[in-house]
C-alpha cells in the first residue's frame, strides 16, 4: 500500500510538471527496504535520479541521536521526467562498474565533509540510481529483470571495499567474510548491538548471511537485534584436540561425539589451528588477558604468535590493524566506577597493546576525549520511538 500511493503522487508529480521542471526530494532512513520503496517508485513513476546532495541535518550531540548509531543528514534527490522510450539498460559489468565508481566517490566526498559512516554508506545509494534510473528497465542479458535492490547490493559492496581498504593499509587480501563483517560492524555502525536489516545489509557486501554468522557463532539474534559475541564469549571451554579439526567455516566440521558442531566453531587459544584470521585475532586477545601476571602477557601472546607462525605480512597482522583503526571509542576507555563497553570487549585494548610487540607495527593514539557537558533540560527526552522508522516515514 504504501509504495503504491508513493508511485501514485509521483506520477501526479510528473503529470503537473514541466517537461524542464525539476522534482526535488527530502528523505533520510537507514532501512534499505525504505530507500528500495523510494527509488522503486520514483523510477515507476517516470522519473530518472540526476543528483543527490546529503545535507546534516543532526548534530551527534543531540539527544535524539545520542543512544543510536543514526543517520545525520537528509538526502536531497534531484529528478527530472525520463524521456519516453528510454528503453532497457543491461546490467552488465559496465553497469557495474558505473554504480561502484559512483557509489565511492560519493562516499569519500560524504567522509571528506564530516558525515559519519552511515551517512557514507546510505549517500552511495543516490549515485547508483543515477546509473541504474536512466532507463525504464534494467535486466541481465538473459532478459530478468534487475531490481534497485541489486544495484543498491552493488554499491553497498562497493562502499564497503573502500572502507576496508581505508582501515586497513596493506588490505584484507586473504582475510575471510566474517572478518570483513565485524570489521564493517565496528566501523559503520559502531555498536555490538544493531538491527537485523543493519547486519543483513553489511553481511551481503561481503557476500554473508546473517543466518550463516549466527550458525558459525558470531552474533546472536534476539528479535530484530543482532549482538556482537566478544572474544571471551565466544571462548571455548578446553582446547580441540589435534585430530579434532574444522576444515571450513560452513563445510565439514570433523569432531569427536564429545563436542558439538556449536562448541568446534568457538575459539580456545591452545586450540592446535584456527579456521579464520578473526579466530586467531580472538585467541591472541585471550592469550594475552587471561595471562596470571599483566606483566607476562605480551610474553604468552608472542608464544601463540610463533607457535602459530604469524608475522606483519598475515591476515591476522592486517586484521588486527584493521579493528584497531575501527575502534569505536567506547571500546577503547574503560571506566573505574561503571562497566562499560571496554570492559565488555577488552579485546580492543589488547590488539591496541599487542600491535607493535608482536607485529612491530605502530598502533594509532588513542587520546581519551574530554567528558561531554551535561545540560540540565526541562523538556521531555528528545529520544523517538523507533516505530517512525520501521513505517519508512519521510523527513
Amino acid at each position: 500500500f504504501y509504495r503504491t500511493l508513493m508511485t501514485d503522487t509521483f506520477k501526479e508529480c510528473r503529470r503537473v510538471l514541466r517537461d524542464d521542471g525539476v522534482l526535488t526530494v527530502m528523505f533520510t532512513h537507514k532501512k534499505q527496504e525504505a530507500w528500495e520503496a523510494l527509488f522503486t517508485s520514483l523510477i515507476n513513476a517516470g522519473f530518472t535520479i540526476t543528483a543527490t546532495w546529503p545535507v546534516k541535518t543532526e548534530s551527534e550531540h543531540s539527544l535524539h541521536q545520542a543512544k543510536k548509531n543514526a543517520a545525520q543528514s537528509t538526502v536531497l534527490l534531484v529528478a527530472r521526467k525520463r524521456p519516453t522510450g528510454a528503453g532497457k539498460g543491461y546490467y552488465d559489468s559496465a553497469m557495474k562498474e558505473a554504480i561502484r565508481k559512483k557509489a565511492q566517490e560519493k562516499a569519500a566526498q560524504l567522509a571528506n565533509e564530516g558525515l559519519n559512516r552511515v551517512d557514507q554508506l546510505v549517500g552511495s545509494f543516490g549515485p547508483a540510481m543515477e546509473v541504474y534510473s536512466q532507463f525504464d528497465e534494467v535486466v541481465t542479458d538473459t532478459g530478468e529483470h534487475v531490481g534497485v535492490d541489486q544495484a543498491i547490493d552493488e554499491a553497498s559492496e562497493a562502499v564497503s571495499k573502500w572502507r576496508i581498504d581505508q582501515l586497513a593499509g596493506q588490505g584484507l587480501e586473504g582475510v575471510e567474510p566474517e572478518g570483513q563483517f565485524e570489521l564493517l560492524c565496528w566501523d559503520v555502525l559502531g555498536a555490538a548491538e544493531f538491527r537485523f536489516n543493519e547486519a543483513h545489509l553489511l553481511g551481503k557486501a561481503v557476500g554473508m548471511d546473517v543466518d550463516q554468522l549466527i550458525v558459525a557463532g558470531l552474533v546472536t539474534k534476539v528479535g530484530d537485534k543482532i549482538h556482537i559475541l566478544s572474544a571471551q564469549d565466544r571462548r571455548r571451554e578446553r582446547a580441540l584436540e589435534p585430530d579434532e579439526a574444522t576444515e571450513t567455516l560452513f563445510g565439514p566440521v570433523t569432531i569427536s561425539k564429545r563436542r558439538t558442531k556449536k562448541d568446534a566453531l568457538k575459539v580456545h587459544p591452545n586450540d592446535p589451528q584456527f579456521r579464520t584470521a578473526l579466530d586467531a585475532c580472538h585467541a591472541l586477545a585471550l592469550q594475552y588477558i587471561e595471562a596470571k601476571d599483566p606483566s607476562s602477557s605480551i610474553g604468552a601472546a608472542k608464544a601463540l604468535m610463533r607457535k602459530q607462525g604469524w608475522n606483519a605480512e598475515s591476515t591476522v597482522a592486517k586484521l588486527m590493524v584493521a579493528l584497531v583503526n575501527a575502534a569505536p571509542d567506547a571500546v577503547k576507555f574503560p571506566k573505574k566506577k561503571q562497566k562499560t563497553a571496554a570492559d565488555m570487549f577488552p579485546e580492543f585494548s589488547a590488539w591496541h597493546a599487542m600491535l607493535n610487540p608482536l607485529f612491530g607495527i605502530e598502533p594509532p593514539d588513542w587520546a581519551e576525549p574530554p567528558p561531554p557537558l551535561e545540560l540540565a533540560l526541562d523538556h521531555e527526552d528528545e529520544d523517538e520511538e523507533e516505530e517512525s522508522e520501521e513505517t519508512g516515514d519521510e523527513e
